[in-house]
């Protein structure tokens, strides 16, 4: 047997924390390795924000033929603290799981052979993150770990066909697709997987409780990604709550800290504004088991994509949990998974942003007979396609017998160089006055080194906070300062009028009009009467506006029919990405006005 070192992201399902996909990930290749004999040794990296900081650096558990440290992002990004880890177990070779995980590895395994899983398309999310946050600058972060991973790793797995494809154009840009790798098959697809073992309940967390025993449940669960479709999941379940009396909408996760702070924030300030706001119930992140028992307690579960590569290459652990659950799910048709659900009628897909066909999705999980097929269907489908042994005969090959790639130590052709260097990355700190995220990452390992030299070690920790909270992703790149110029207190019922203002860009996003980009910015306004409230109009933004800078408005208006007081609503909208205000909390102009007959 052989001696494994895994590297990925903790913690693990038996422990009392939340557990996101990736650490689920590094379970399944920890679980087959174990499962086939394996010497493993785990070093896995504590997610952002689930395990307490009060734990120790590094915590050690062993147990018969496992090894398992978890390690704080102090000790991760240190090499100093990491190899000696490493040396202890004597590897014989090692597995990244994850790409970010996979660049660890590299830096840190000397010429062991090393696998690499790709969990999910990097730079289709980092394209993601980038138009979320309004900065390319994140493409060079993630592609700092793309690059090392496809320079370095001998093997590499996908969550999809697609992705295995799209892993093979990578290695050919690199240049590794050469004379000496011609016939070596560098690229497997490993679905993503899930134990097979039925959920067991242990009691009810909403059902009977806090909502009706007879209520048509709609569960969402898991952190809302840069890849969520929150504005068609809202539109789609108002309809199903207005058609539906009995239907109910729960979510559980939220925000993803460090990552995405933006879109579960969104959705909440959508359902503050919904006439159907008491149907909504937004339990945030919630403990393993109260998650399995309200898996099993719900009707259907829904999952909601934006178009994106990240999508169509990628794929989503939170379905394998509603299949283990033999829960019905409705998804966009986006991922290869999804439509594996669809085919053996385990649930329904709809065409992304097509809120209306998602909306009969949901309502036709609610007839009971079909409901039960599909509950049978779904658990069909995990124990004949997606259980962890299902996928993983590959991975196990390999491992029985790892080995080098066949161009390592070989003469090869460079294609492409690494742009983005750490001193392309300093001389731009040097000119915006401002550390990115990415050199920060490149610059910790010889900090670190430096303190521990000098004695200093016990302050790694408080120093890493620190950094951590200088790079908030909760500050939002979208914000506007109002200053209003004229504006009537009282019109006529639908006569025209005029409000001007200047409206400074005091974010650090570029606002770019409609004209000039898909997803560029409009003025949007609407009309509140008491607890009504009219649809949003649009307005075209007049020109491009830089951070820092302001734009003058002249917009003509139309008084509403009814007489009364009411209130004129002005925001501005970075189409198919945010409204300002629902990422700031605030931004938006309101104005007073009363409307006579």
């Amino acid at each position: 047997m052989t001696r494994v070192l895994v590297f990925g992201y903790v913690p693990l399902p038996f422990e009392p924390y939340r557990v996101a996909g990736p650490c689920l990930r590094t379970w399944h290749f920890v679980s087959v390795l174990r499962a086939a004999g394996h010497q493993v040794c785990l070093i896995g990296d504590r997610m952002a924000g689930v395990c307490p900081e009060s734990l120790p650096t590094i915590i050690t558990t062993e147990e018969e033929n496992f090894i398992y440290h978890s390690v704080h992002d102090v000790v991760w990004h240190d090499p100093g603290a990491l190899r000696p880890l490493i040396s202890a177990f004597k590897p014989e070779c090692a597995i990244g799981v994850t790409t970010p995980t996979a660049t660890v590895a590299a830096a840190n395994i000397g010429d062991l052979p090393l696998w690499c899983d790709l969990y999910g398309s990097i730079m289709a999310e980092a394209q993601l993150k980038a138009l979320l946050y309004a900065d390319d600058r994140y493409l060079g972060y993630f592609w700092n770990f793309e690059r090392q991973a496809i320079e370095r790793a001998d093997k590499f797995s996908a969550v999809s066909e697609r992705q295995q494809w799209s892993v093979v154009g990578e290695l050919g840009i690199w240049g590794r697709l050469n004379q000496w790798t011609s016939g070596y098959q560098f690229v497997t697809t490993i679905p993503i997987a899930s134990e097979d073992k039925p959920f067991t309940a242990t009691g009810r967390f909403m059902r009977g409780v806090q909502i009706p025993e007879d209520a048509f449940l709609i569960l969402y669960s898991g952190g809302y990604n840069t890849w969520t479709d929150v504005d068609t999941l809202f539109n789609a379940l108002e309809c199903v709550l207005r058609t539906h009396p009995k239907a109910h909408f729960v979510s559980t996760g939220g925000v993803i800290y460090g990552h995405d702070d933006f879109t579960y924030r969104r959705f909440e300030r959508l359902i503050a504004e919904s006439a159907y706001r008491e149907r909504y119930h937004l339990c945030g992140w919630i403990e393993a088991q109260s998650l399995i028992n309200l898996y099993l307690e719900s009707d259907v579960a829904v999952n909601t994509d934006r178009f994106a590569y990240e999508t169509m290459l990628g794929s989503r652990t939170r379905i394998l949990d509603w299949l283990r659950a033999g829960l019905p799910c409705v998804s966009s048709d986006l991922t290869e998974l999804a439509q594996s659900v669809a085919a053996y009628g385990a649930g329904f897909t709809y065409p992304p942003g097509d809120a209306e066909r998602l909306a009969e999705c949901l309502l036709a999980c609610a007839e009971p007979e079909r409901n039960a097929q599909m509950r049978q269907n779904a658990r069909r489908l995990l124990t004949e396609r997606y259980t962890y042994q299902a996928t993983s005969a590959e991975l196990l090959a390999w491992a029985a017998a790892p080995c080098r790639a066949p161009d390592v130590g070989r003469p090869t052709v460079k294609l492409v160089r690494p742009y983005r260097t750490a001193w392309v990355e300093f001389e731009e700190m040097l000119q915006t006055r401002q550390l990115n995220l990415s050199l920060a990452v490149k610059l910790w390992p010889p900090v670190a080194t430096l303190l521990r030299r000098l004695g200093l070690a016990r302050y790694l920790q408080k120093l890493a906070m620190r950094g951590q909270n200088a790079f908030r992703f909760d500050v939002s790149p979208y914000q506007a300062k109002w200053l209003l110029k004229i504006a009537p207190g009282e019109i006529r019922a639908r006569q025209q009028f005029v409000i001007e203002a200047d409206v400074q860009n005091i974010g650090s996003a570029l606002w770019l009009p409609i004209s000039q980009s898909e997803f560029g910015v409009n003025v949007a306004y609407r009309w509140h009467y008491g607890a009504q409230m009219s649809e949003w109009g649009r307005l075209p933004l007049p020109q491009t506006v830089p951070p820092g800078q302001s734009v003058q408005l002249r917009l003509i208006l139309q008084a509403p029919e009814r007489a009364g007081e009411h209130t004129l609503e002005l925001d501005l909208v970075r189409e198919g990405v945010t409204w300002f205000a629902q990422t700031t909390g605030g931004g938006a102009l309101r104005l007073p006005i009363r409307v006579i007959g």
